[in-house]
């Protein structure tokens, strides 16, 4: 990864205007402006996007300046102790934050189409584990997704260090929708109460769970892998002292607190904007990532955005890994102008609604097949045709006891229904402890409906 190209300087940019004649060229720039300000390219991008066009490097320089001006005059300052944060509401985003409204505001939408409490409860099981996963992931964790979750629904122990962090990123979540039902007001010791269940036993020193760090012996980098196998670490950041950390996040929570008069931004914006604010300050010595993303959620959840708890944002982000620090690099090295970095995450949130979208879909045509199929399979008795509908919707484990109970036979009847069950493929018996565990697997139902109907068995 090339770190960006810094803009030219206002000194420099003033200088030119000095010279030039700003009435008659900024008729040439029009068209121009047009595409960066559509686009909000930073100057790395702008000098790719216009290396073709008939301009000259004094004339980049200059739109760069009209474009910066437009920018200036547009923007809104997001006051944070010394370091002002600035933001520019484009009419993109705007109709980007539209959408997301319309998609996420609350959750009638997703109850219209999956009206049954079990079936939402398992979504938001899924979407809680994938968006672990790929938090973790996204720091580098290394276990694989399929690993992970059967993990996750197993309730197994986490047997190293990058499952024990899909598994805090698991348990921070949780955290967050328990907290929010005491307080829906930010305070430090909850940031570090967080940041203590995220890091929980996978960093260098236990006693940096939770703990501000207290020295500036930390810098970020992008570590990289170049051919041959070559690993290359790049210092992208430098936080600011750890002596302005106290400060830093007292005001940090009273900007995620409170609205000031005549001011305001929109909840998503400002979500957005504490995630780049704990990516900025690193506040701890590690974990800072995780803890950044985690706070996004609280944050939008204390506003009333239910239905984003389903979301895994961070799947969406991992797929687009490259772009994530180059958000934050442009942002830092543009005076701070986080537009870049809600531009991304925006994006990226757009990706994950529409992804969740199409999981939905996919799940209900799935269900809809595997009712089909037990419809059609004339091996199945009643119980164990609506044992398999109900456990598709869950995915949940059966025990024969439960079996037993719910439909009210003997031991050796469930046990047998179950073991048939088994020995057809459509479960596997799973031994925990001094129990067995039966769980669906709805591949196996999915093809068998599939050998049906190439067999031609009504």
């Amino acid at each position: 990864m090339n770190l960006p190209d810094a803009p030219p300087t206002d000194e420099e940019v003033n200088m030119l205007f000095a010279r030039s004649h700003p009435i008659e060229r900024i008729t040439l720039f029009n068209e121009y402006l047009e595409i960066v300000q559509t686009e909000y390219l930073h100057w790395t991008d702008f000098q790719e996007k216009f290396k073709n066009a008939k301009l000259t490097p004094t004339d980049l320089r200059l739109l760069w300046g009209y474009t910066n001006l437009s920018r200036q005059l547009n923007s809104r300052i997001i006051p944070f102790l010394t370091l002002n944060l600035r933001y520019v509401q484009t009419p993109q985003l705007e109709k980007t934050l539209h959408v997301i409204d319309m998609q996420i505001g609350d959750k009638i939408e997703l109850e219209e189409k999956v009206p049954e409490a079990g079936l939402r409860k398992k979504y938001l099981v899924n979407s809680l584990m994938e968006e672990a996963i790929a938090s973790s992931q996204i720091e580098g964790a290394a276990t694989t997704r399929a690993v992970a979750k059967k993990m996750l629904q197993e309730n197994r122990k986490p047997r190293t260090k990058d499952e024990r962090m899909i598994v805090n990123n698991y348990l921070a979540m949780k955290f967050i929708k328990d907290q929010l039902q005491k307080s829906r007001r930010l305070n430090i010791d909850f940031i570090k109460e967080l940041h203590k269940v995220v890091t929980h036993h996978t960093l260098e020193k236990t006693e940096y769970e939770g703990q501000f760090r207290d020295n500036n012996d930390i810098n970020v980098y992008y570590i990289s892998e170049e051919k041959h196998g070559e690993i290359v670490k790049q210092l992208i950041h430098t936080p600011p002292d750890y002596k302005k950390i106290k400060d830093f996040m007292e005001e940090f929570c009273n900007f995620a607190n409170n609205e000031q008069r005549g001011y305001y931004l929109h909840p998503i914006v400002k979500a957005i904007a504490l995630h780049y604010m704990i990516g900025y300050l690193h506040p701890f010595y590690d974990g800072n990532g995780r803890t950044a993303r985690a706070l996004f959620y609280w944050y939008a959840l204390s506003q009333g955005y239910d239905y984003l708890e389903y979301i895994a944002l961070s799947t969406a982000i991992k797929s687009a890994y490259k772009q994530y620090p180059m958000a934050y690099l442009y942002a830092e090295s543009d005076h701070n102008d986080i537009t870049y970095f809600v531009k991304f995450n925006m994006e990226m949130l757009n990706t994950a609604i529409n992804s969740f979208k199409a999981y939905i879909n996919r799940k209900k045509i799935e269900n809809r097949k595997i009712l089909d199929t037990i419809h059609r399979d004339r091996r199945l008795n009643l119980r164990q045709a609506d044992i398999i509908n109900n456990l598709s919707k869950s995915e949940r484990r059966i025990t024969i006891e439960e079996m037993q109970e719910r439909y009210n036979i003997t031991y050796e009847t469930a046990r047998t229904d179950l073991l048939e069950l088994v020995e057809i493929g459509f479960m596997h018996k799973l031994p925990i402890g001094k129990r067995f565990f039966f769980m669906l697997d709805k591949e196996e139902v999915l093809r068998s409906m599939h050998d049906l109907t190439e067999n031609g068995q009504k």
